[in-house]
């Protein structure tokens, strides 16, 4: 028979209660004495746990051996936007959101979030912190980036909306983030405190409309992120541990009565002035308390405040209800429910053929010509291929690619350090061939010797010779598997007779992107602005 939440909260002392609304991280390399520090958290009702960057069969390993110390199973949660290989390399990576941004519809949006729900649910792993809604519309942001769908509102509405009501189907709660929105900002709240210096109706009508789209549609919990945003609170204080932010806002304003969580709170947004912000996060509203700069001392601190009356007891176990309740719809506490993964059971489900598929179609359907899509496909003729700091098993995939097309074509290689003598001389060397393509790799990334700090693939002096190579000839296309904003300092590209973005250097992408260019029909839509 499943447990009976409010039995289970009457059974529990009030350290155990706070406890349940942690999630402290777990990696299977960590000292001994820290692994212990973990099974003693189990022990005392720890609520759930984040995997980081791991080997999957160890970490499995150690979360059997955590589950086995705890008397409710705690609710094991990843940061894995694009997948479970955000953190286990063992699994198949699906494309970051911009690229998903860029498909025609939503439908394979929907359709990657269930099969990231299966794959994490498979090794049961329930909680998903995804899909990113924040509105990337600044290009100089240091930390959002790919990871948003687009600089379009409606676009980050609809399709993180079909993400997490995916990865729901496929048997895990998704997590909106990072309120009230981390999109127009130029610091990284991983290393200091970001500040939306927007009025009340800008973030209404932009950077909070996705929010109420996901609340609207059911999702379970939203992050809230570390940013100051005076118009929602004059006082300056880092919106996770904002009162009238968490509770006033989000809690009251947009109704949302789901699960708030805060995001990391060892983080420099939060921690380098404000200390352990734990207490603050609880006192601001937060459900769920996300790695703690020390979750017993947190333990402590909150007991300490409800001994001496400061908070009450009533309000904790609502916040412990709200959690009790979603593991319930998860599944975590009917009969017969264990948490244990086999290890080499988990590396099996690694494997799907099915999910590699699905990633190939979006791959397909997202490649984007931003130039010249009319001359596609490519006539076959005699091909060169200039692979440009392909250092990766995986940009060999291109090439093997478009021979597989029938294509008579010729490799060529530009790495590291080179410049206009290289460039000149290559050009001079295929002036017999009928057509050139330039791929943009990611292998050996250069920094470009000046302006904003956004890593290019090359130097922006490169580019521009080969820009020039590419306006004199007429028969050259260009490929960047990489971020569409690299165009902004790169705005040669138009000088090419095609240019196709395909956002990143995988073998996806790059199977994709020979597609795209001998078979043509490329359906991809630039999510976000590059002039």
């Amino acid at each position: 028979m499943a447990q009976d939440i409010d039995s289970m909260i009457g059974g529990m002392s009030r350290r155990e209660k706070i406890a349940q609304i942690i999630i402290d991280a777990a990696y299977s390399k960590e000292s001994p004495e820290k692994l212990a520090s973990h099974e003693k958290l189990a022990q005392s009702g720890l609520g759930g746990l984040i995997v980081m960057d791991d080997d999957l069969a160890p970490c499995m390993e150690m979360l059997n051996t955590l589950q086995q110390k705890a008397q409710i199973p705690m609710l094991v949660s990843i940061d894995g936007e694009w997948g479970a290989s955000m953190r286990f390399y063992e699994f198949a990576s699906f494309p970051k959101a911009m690229q998903m941004g860029a498909l025609p519809s939503e439908e394979l949006v929907y359709e990657a979030g269930k099969a990231i729900g299966e794959e994490l649910a498979q090794i049961k792993i329930f909680a998903n912190y995804a899909p990113v809604v924040d509105i990337n519309n600044n290009p100089a942001n240091p930390v959002i980036g790919v990871r948003s769908f687009g600089e379009d509102r409606e676009k980050v509405a609809a399709y993180g909306s079909a993400y997490m009501r995916g990865m729901k189907d496929g048997g895990v709660a998704g997590s909106a983030k990072h309120f009230p929105g981390h999109g127009d900002t130029n610091v990284d709240s991983h290393k200091g405190l970001p500040v939306l210096e927007f009025n009340r109706s800008r973030l209404d009508s932009l950077e909070l409309y996705p929010f109420r789209r996901l609340i609207a549609d059911g999702v379970d919990m939203v992050m809230v992120g570390h940013l100051s945003v005076p118009a929602l609170d004059p006082s300056g204080t880092p919106a996770s541990i904002s009162e009238p932010i968490v509770t006033g806002l989000l809690r009251k304003e947009l109704g949302f009565q789901g699960i708030i969580i805060t995001d990391a709170l060892g983080m420099k947004g939060v921690a380098t002035d404000y200390g352990d912000a734990s207490v603050a996060a609880y006192k601001a509203g937060a459900d769920i308390l996300l790695m703690p700069q020390n979750a017993a001392k947190t333990i402590e601190d909150l007991d300490k405040l409800f001994k001496n009356g400061e908070l009450e007891e009533a309000e904790l176990d609502t916040r412990v209800r709200k959690v009790l309740s979603l593991k319930k719809r998860l599944g975590m506490l009917a009969e017969g429910y264990s948490p244990i993964v086999a290890p080499s059971e988990a590396v099996r489900y690694s494997f799907r053929p099915k999910t590699e598929a699905l990633i190939q179609r979006i791959s397909d359907e997202s490649m984007t010509v931003v130039k010249g899509n009319e001359v596609l496909p490519m006539p076959k003729g005699k091909t060169a291929y200039v692979a440009v700091n392909s250092a990766t098993p995986e940009s060999e995939q291109f090439f093997l690619e478009l021979c597989k097309e029938t294509f008579p074509a010729d490799r060529f290689c530009l790495e590291g350090d080179f410049g206009k003598p290289e460039i000149e001389a290559l050009k001079e060397k295929l002036k017999g061939y009928d057509q050139v393509i330039i791929g943009l790799h990611s292998g050996t990334p250069v920094k470009r010797s000046g302006g904003p700090r956004r890593e290019t693939l090359i130097t922006e002096e490169q580019f521009e010779a080969m820009g020039e190579w590419a306006k004199e000839a007429g028969n050259v296309t260009g490929i960047l598997f990489g971020n569409p904003y690299k165009l902004i300092d790169l705005q040669a590209y138009k000088f090419f007779k095609t240019f196709i973005v395909a956002y990143s250097d995988t073998a996806f992408n790059n199977r994709a992107a020979a597609r795209a260019i001998t078979r043509g029909g490329a359906k991809g839509q630039l999510p976000v602005s590059i002039d």
